[in-house]
């Protein structure tokens, strides 16, 4: 009979204080190090003011009974100490608070630039579209708006300060019976639980409700968003936007206040928790002190350490800031943990300069989709050549190049660049390798030529060179028509000028150009000129094969008339390739291709004659 097999629980997750005090030792660990220790002198000393209490009082006491120079040196010693320790109070959290300003800085600036870092990190999407990391990001986001972290380590002093010497006040009690230090000090930390599990509970209610809260804002934002401006006046939307603000805030607040209906019990049972430790306490010193049995210095110490316990009771702010500083903490380390390599080990072999890129049975679908956009897909892509894609809408144009380009890997099948596995190439070259302009491309609100160069940011950066590939790519009666030129900021929003559609497309196209001319072997265009005429399209495309001779290029296009001139056109349809040859062969097969064309032809042929 075999043994049974054990199971580990799930583990317990790293307390917020704990997450916060190794970062900060990882971020500055010369100042952590010296704020711990400032945070332990001062943890001593409620303890040193209740034996220099007790000792002062106990030095009146002889004072009274032998005279001045009998208890002399021992009432000026307890004065002289009980004067230390309130100066201590008075400049150790000072100094405890002001290192705890530089080192939440510090892990502010730390933890701000490892965001970046870990979402920039992959070269793959998968991870980064994945709804786990997604939510991460929106944890990392949030938690740094709700509070810094240098809220959450100046919140670490303050709530150390005292608990940490409310704990060594508890140990002065021993000194007295050790069964009622442990009562006292078990009152209190059953209260410190019960105020912090409050004050968690106010965290969730205020914060808890990221879905309703995130609609309310979201509905609040159309109605001031420039992109939303406009469709909000025609269709007359700011009321309604305005009453579904109100609806998703009222709801979200009625949880809260259901998270509070039981504060004021919470209150009540912690209140007489504490009651019930200060009587275990009091009682029997005050007995004892009738009896005789303690002096009144003896007595005074117990009472003052007692009184200090009461440190575990502080609730403030500061616990939410530690909780939510902890939480922010947590979900960078998990971002940082998803955004890693995907496989340890992985080759990193240079990117061949010559050779076909293969698609041998390559099939994929997307991350947590039952569906195949692509199955069975091969294709040869030549290297000099250019390949036009055109298929219908869905047919898995734009996740072709997605896959060429690296940003997911083949669900099943593989793709060779010069006979060497895609997977097995160094990624980052392999993209450097590429230059593409997607659908989606991004209008950077910096000047022209930085619009341009950030194609290949590191290439020297020659006037002559820029100028071709601004008349390559049709951009130089742009460049002519803006007020500074090549230093023109792109965005009213610093005062500079926009463009219309057409012209922000002949920018991502120079950029694209400027990064084959820093070296970029492919050139891949993903309905790169949907914003120009057919005409404009056609002259484009055309410049474009002119201007990158030698480079592999793709081009995905749902305009027929534009890919004629391609080496090679590839029909997509359910996921593979059905037709290839050029513009002449597929055109005399009458097949897919032939039929497309020819239906869109007599379209265009329609509209301009209307």
């Amino acid at each position: 009979m075999s043994a049974p097999t054990t199971h580990a629980g799930p583990r317990r997750p790293t307390p917020p204080v704990l997450l916060l005090v190794t970062e900060a030792l990882r971020t500055d660990r010369a100042a952590m190090v010296g704020l711990l220790g400032t945070l332990t002198v001062f943890a001593t000393l409620p303890a040193g003011l209740a034996v220099a209490s007790g000792a002062l009082v106990g030095g009146l006491d002889r004072l009274r009974a032998l005279g001045w120079p009998g208890a002399s040196r021992q009432v000026l010693l307890a004065a002289a100490g009980l004067g230390l320790v309130f100066l201590a109070q008075l400049v150790l959290p000072m100094v405890a608070r002001v290192v705890a300003e530089r080192v939440g800085r510090a892990l502010d600036r730390a933890v701000s630039g490892r965001v970046v870092a870990a979402l920039a990190a992959p070269t793959g999407l998968e991870r980064l579209e994945g709804p786990d990391t997604q939510e991460l990001i929106s944890g990392v986001r949030g938690g740094l708006i709700a509070t810094n972290l240098r809220d959450a380590v100046t919140g670490l002093v303050n709530i150390g300060l005292v608990r940490a010497a409310a704990t060594l006040s508890a140990l002065v009690l021993l000194g007295y019976r050790w069964w009622v230090a442990l009562g006292l000090l078990a009152a209190y930390l059953v209260a410190m639980v019960v105020v912090s599990r409050l004050y968690q509970r106010q965290l969730v209610s205020a914060d808890g409700t990221p879905a309703g809260l995130a609609r309310a804002l979201y509905l609040k934002s159309l109605i001031i968003t420039p992109g939303a401006a406009k469709e909000v006046r025609i269709f007359g939307l700011a009321d309604w936007l305005l009453a579904g603000y109100r609806d998703e805030w009222s709801r979200a607040l009625a949880r809260v206040r259901a998270e509070r209906s039981g504060a004021l019990r919470v209150s009540v049972v912690s209140t007489v928790a504490v009651a019930a430790g200060q009587a275990l306490v009091f009682v029997p010193l005050a007995a004892d002190l009738t009896a005789g049995a303690l002096t009144p210095g003896r007595f005074t110490a117990f009472a003052v350490a007692a009184v200090g316990c009461g440190g575990f009771l502080l609730a403030s702010p500061d616990l939410l800031h530690i909780a939510v500083g902890g939480e922010t903490v947590r979900a960078v380390r998990e971002l940082e943990r998803s955004s890693g390599p995907t496989t340890a080990g992985t080759a990193r072999r240079p990117v061949p300069r010559a050779g076909a890129i293969v698609f041998d049975g390559v099939g994929f679908r997307y991350p947590g989709s039952p569906d195949w956009v692509l199955r069975g897909l091969d294709l040869t892509i030549e290297p000099g050549t250019s390949t036009a894609v055109v298929g219908v809408n869905g047919a898995g144009k734009t996740t072709l190049v997605k896959l060429l380009c690296g940003f997911y890997r083949p669900t099943e099948g593989r793709i060779l660049v010069g006979g060497v596995d895609l997977r097995d190439l160094d990624p980052v070259r392999w993209q450097r390798h590429c230059a593409a302009l997607f659908q989606d491309w991004i209008r950077w609100s910096l000047p022209l030529r930085d619009n341009v160069l950030l194609g290949a940011p590191g290439h020297p950066a020659e006037q002559h060179e820029l100028d071709e590939v601004a008349k390559t790519s049709g951009l130089d009666q742009v460049v002519d028509e803006l007020p500074a030129g090549w230093d023109t900021v792109l965005s009213r929003e610093f005062d500079g000028v926009d463009l219309s559609g057409g012209q922000w497309q002949r920018v991502g196209l120079a950029r694209a150009l400027w990064a084959t001319r820093a070296g970029a072997g492919v050139l891949l265009l993903d309905e790169p000129t949907s914003a120009l005429d057919v005409r404009g399209e056609t002259e484009l495309y055309d410049l474009l094969l002119a201007a990158a001779p030698g480079r592999t290029v793709v081009l995905i296009s749902h305009r027929f008339a534009t890919v004629r001139r391609a080496d090679q056109i590839l029909v997509l349809a359910g996921g593979r390739v059905v037709e290839r040859g050029d513009h002449r062969s597929l055109m005399d097969a009458g097949g897919e291709y032939a039929a497309m064309f020819t239906a869109q032809a007599r379209r265009f042929r329609e509209e301009d004659q209307a």
